[in-house]
């Protein structure tokens, strides 16, 4: 390619890039035109990152099935492959692992050493689509990882360089930056929609003085049989407890297992009068409060729950024993129960059991992201 582009002016275009507060997807679009102007590869695969969990939130694969190295029809199995090899077993350069490394980029033959037939992501998906040269960046700044992006390289392009990953380190912050300032603008263009919040005001008879449609809409999978919705006793219960504290304090939550998920009510007095009056916000319930839930609902203890959480964040047993001030004999002793109790069997599988399912159908589906990063309307 003629006009080739030295690492210095790509980082300053990325930067004025990085500024702009584009739309996610025309951002990546943007982003992969500026890197081919200092590296080739065939196709490039964008993703945000949960940066409280590094879970995956969102998949933009359009280079990949542009490039005919997918399908539509291939796709789902594609993603389902590319996730195992992040959550459910050991492979090499998973985005979690290269978030916390000073130089956040991998390339595949470096990692297994020459033989990337060792990667069961090589064996089962890059190498029978004639794919068999990766690199993979994770997007960090201030610590915190936004997304990540994989280039890929058919043979005859040959490998990439050392020089190439040291420069995807280099352009690891400001594409952070620019992804989270994006997927903040994102949110705040998304229209209203069905997944907002419902809200129902109760008389201090509990009778129904209000009911959006959304509360509605929410409410029915705990609707009592018949045709017409019954009030259920989740909202009459958060509204006694709100008149019974009064005002002050923290208002009252319950969080209600449903067949489409985990809901979350809130109840609150509203000022004026009569008195008695009760308003109740319905709302699904976020990934991160959901996850705990069904810990919870597994029998853990809080111990054991607090223990399930740092070990989805990544972290080894040394390292959870030193933040909870215990040894590291009674973590293996926490974790041998979350297993025994859960069905896990190790860490990566607990950690895609009881976590990733909040994320999963939302990735798959394009779901919009909130302005933390996570998608906003799972369903």
């Amino acid at each position: 390619m003629s006009g080739r582009w030295d690492a210095n002016r790509l980082v300053a275009e990325v930067h004025v890039l990085a500024g702009r507060a584009l739309p996610r997807e025309e951002y990546h679009r943007e982003l992969a035109a500026r890197l081919r102007r200092a590296f080739d590869f065939d196709a490039a695969c964008w993703h945000a990152l949960d940066p409280e969990t590094l879970l995956l939130t969102t998949a933009h694969p359009e280079e990949l099935l542009a490039g005919g190295f997918m399908t539509p029809e291939t796709e789902a199995d594609v993603a389902r492959t590319v996730l195992a090899s992040e959550y459910e077993r050991d492979d090499y350069n998973a985005f979690a692992a290269l978030a916390r490394r000073r130089a956040p980029v991998g390339i595949l033959s470096e990692a297994t050493r020459g033989r990337p037939e060792r990667s069961a992501r090589f064996s089962e998906w890059l190498g029978p689509r004639d794919m068999p040269f990766e690199m993979r960046a994770a997007l960090v700044t201030r610590g915190r990882a936004w997304g990540c992006v994989v280039f890929h390289r058919s043979a005859g392009r040959g490998d990439f360089t050392r020089d190439e990953a040291r420069l995807m380190a280099r352009l690891s912050r400001p594409i952070a930056e620019g992804l989270r300032d994006a997927i903040r603008a994102d949110a705040a263009r998304q229209p209203f929609d069905e997944d907002a919040p419902g809200m129902v005001v109760l008389g201090r008879g509990d009778e129904v003085e209000l009911l959006t449609p959304q509360a509605r809409r929410l409410l029915e999978p705990l609707a009592r049989g018949g045709g017409s919705l019954a009030l259920p006793m989740p909202v009459l219960a958060v509204a006694a407890a709100a008149r019974a504290g009064r005002r002050g304090g923290e208002p009252p939550a319950v969080h209600v297992p449903t067949r489409d998920g985990w809901l979350s009510l809130y109840a609150s007095l509203p000022e004026g009068r009569p008195a008695g009056r009760v308003a109740v916000v319905i709302q699904r319930t976020a990934g991160e409060d959901a996850a705990p839930l069904r810990l919870e609902s597994y029998g853990l203890t809080a111990r054991e729950r607090e223990v399930a959480g740092l070990v989805a964040a990544g972290l080894d047993t040394k390292t959870i024993a030193d933040r909870l001030f215990v040894s590291p004999w009674t973590v293996r002793d926490h974790l041998k129960a979350i297993f025994d109790k859960t069905g896990a069997r190790s860490r990566r599988e607990l950690r895609a059991r009881v976590f990733y399912d909040d994320y999963l159908p939302g990735m798959l589906e394009g779901a919009p992201l909130d302005q933390a990063g996570r998608p906003a309307a799972v369903r």
